[in-house]
């Protein structure tokens, strides 16, 4: 007899004629970073049920947002409480030094997910994963014998399991977010297309308060030439509340969508699990939602921005969505403002404002502009119904934004390159230039008048994105705050002068004091020949001058 120490945790199985073990008891380090979750002897392992199942796809598994931190012995809902079924391609496997098997999944697009089968000597006898993953193992042993190094399989599989966010340390075939199925409870390989159905809850865990309803969109799809209606029903609904569905059934085929109305009543708070059961054409499927009964509230809203973090270039744009959810019957628009922006960038919200009752979501574009390169923490802010709620975002600029493709963009080599109506580009001091002293000035004579400007550029079919930039200066003598008289038109024309877009019309009620920069995405135009078009018209009475430098068109 002898003891097993290691800096892993071991499963020590004392052979006598080692030459006649099965391979799979060869390798006996067990794993240890969540370890518990990846084998179902966790915290959380009552709210996975094992009996219910639901289909999903690598890409829509990568799409998914990682939690941080990710937790050591409790799980992510809906994310690692679901049982998910994957149809893809088996590409490699090897034996992992923790005597799981590492299996890589493609879908026809190329995109990747490990799964992982544990040894079922790792796995605790109270695991209800045990089962599972004893069969998928046998049944990967009955065809393949994994060593130490990756060997090609290239065969379908329907793959069974569930999903576990893993720490990111440069696994072959990790997907983005480190999502895998892990542990993996059943394997069908060369899988045959039966007639079946599957069901899904979107979103899997909703809440509302005593007296309130709240709502989730139960789905099906077939396959195999499935052809008949499912009927929906809910169990585990709590005493005091009730559910019900519309439609109660979905027709024939069996493929669409019914709304699950959860209305709380007089349940107790607390969370409950809800198990929607769909049945037709001989089949039975279900899916579970997460219910959370909570005290009824004042009336308030949250406020959220997905994702946390984003990173863009200097003169390009990013993007985050800011979304808010009401409570305790808040009824109220929420407006939206950003602080913190670095100088040079611009924020904007579309739409500016989330209607009452204040649930919804917005847009977040920051143009980086002229930024510095650098780490921004930035504040989003909603205000309405007398709250005001933050959520911080931060923003990465990297320098540099592509290659910047126009010739003389300052109009510092003067009239070069650019095509004018004369004297549109000068030095007069009556309206500085945004740098250096050259510059760009349509209008301002206070008659009617039309002045233009174009370059004509290439953008090459190689590039996959091209933003156009400048700066625009508008000074006027109108006093309307509701009629534009004057007006400066940005347009896209191609090579031979036919309009092709009207990125924008400025006028007389955009006058600003100094210079606002603007941007466009022109991606639309790769690989064709464009002219950059500006032209400005006045009226008989009072000038707008309308005053543009320092363009750029950056292409990646």
């Amino acid at each position: 007899m002898r003891v097993c120490a290691r800096r892993v945790v071991l499963a020590c199985v004392f052979l006598i004629g080692a030459s006649l073990a099965p391979p799979d008891l060869l390798a006996q380090s067990c794993g240890v970073e969540r370890w518990s979750v990846k084998t179902g002897t966790d915290a959380d392992i009552g709210r996975v049920n094992v009996a219910s199942s639901s289909p999903n796809t690598i890409v829509t598994m990568r799409g998914w947002t990682a939690p941080n931190p990710i937790p050591a012995n409790n799980r992510v809902s809906p994310f690692e409480t679901t049982v998910w079924v994957l149809n893809a391609t088996l590409t490699q496997y090897k034996l992992e030094s923790d005597s799981d098997y590492h299996l890589i999944l493609s879908d026809a697009a190329g995109n990747t997910l490990i799964a992982e089968i544990p040894l079922p000597a790792c796995v605790g006898s109270g695991s209800p994963f045990l089962s599972g993953i004893t069969n998928a193992r046998a049944a990967f042993n009955a065809r393949f014998t994994p060593t130490s190094s990756f060997q090609t399989a290239n065969i379908p599989v329907q793959i069974k399991g569930v999903g576990m966010f893993d720490f990111l340390h440069g696994q072959t075939g990790v997907a983005p977010n480190g999502i895998e199925l892990h542990p993996v409870i059943d394997i069908i390989f060369n899988p045959t297309n039966t007639p079946d159905f599957s069901i899904s809850a979107s979103p899997g865990s909703v809440s509302a308060a005593q007296g309130f309803a709240t709502t989730t969109t139960v789905s099906t799809s077939v396959s195999g030439g499935f052809n008949s209606a499912v009927a929906l029903s809910a169990s585990g609904v709590p005493a005091g509340a009730s559910a019900s569905f519309s439609p109660t059934s979905i027709g024939a085929p069996g493929s669409g969508s019914s709304t699950l109305t959860l209305s709380a009543g007089t349940a107790a708070v607390g969370t409950y699990t809800i198990t929607v059961t769909g049945t037709g054409g001989g089949k039975t499927h279900s899916t579970t939602v997460s219910f959370q009964v909570t005290s009824p509230s004042a009336p308030d809203f949250s406020l959220s921005v997905s994702p946390s973090s984003v990173s863009a270039a200097t003169g390009t744009n990013a993007t985050a969505t800011v979304s808010t959810t009401v409570s305790g019957g808040f009824n109220s628009a929420v407006s939206l403002s950003a602080s913190g922006v670095p100088t040079g960038a611009s924020a904007s919200f579309s739409p500016a404002s989330i209607a009452a009752p204040g649930s919804g979501s917005s847009t977040l574009t920051i143009a980086t502009g002229t930024a510095a390169a650098g780490t921004y923490n930035l504040t989003i802010t909603g205000t309405g119904g007398g709250k005001t709620h933050t959520a911080p975002l931060t923003l990465t600029v990297t320098a540099g934004g592509g290659t910047q493709i126009l010739k003389n963009p300052g109009f510092e080599s003067g009239n070069t390159t650019w095509v004018a109506t004369s004297g549109v580009i000068n030095t007069s001091t009556a309206e500085p230039a945004h740098s250096g002293t050259w510059k760009a000035w349509l209008d301002g004579f206070g008659t009617t008048h039309t002045q233009t400007l174009y370059q004509q550029v290439a953008i090459f079919s190689t590039n996959h994105s091209a933003t156009l930039t400048f700066w625009l200066h508008i000074d006027t003598a109108e006093t309307s705050t509701t009629t534009a008289f004057d007006t400066l038109q940005v347009q896209v024309r191609n090579s031979s002068g036919t309009l092709l877009q009207t990125l924008a019309t400025y006028s007389n009620l955009n006058a600003n004091t100094g210079y606002a920069l603007k941007m466009f995405d022109l991606s639309a135009y790769i690989g064709q020949t464009i002219r950059v078009y500006l032209t400005g018209s006045e009226d008989s009475v009072k000038q707008t001058s309308f005053v543009v430098d320092d363009f750029a068109l950056n292409v990646q």
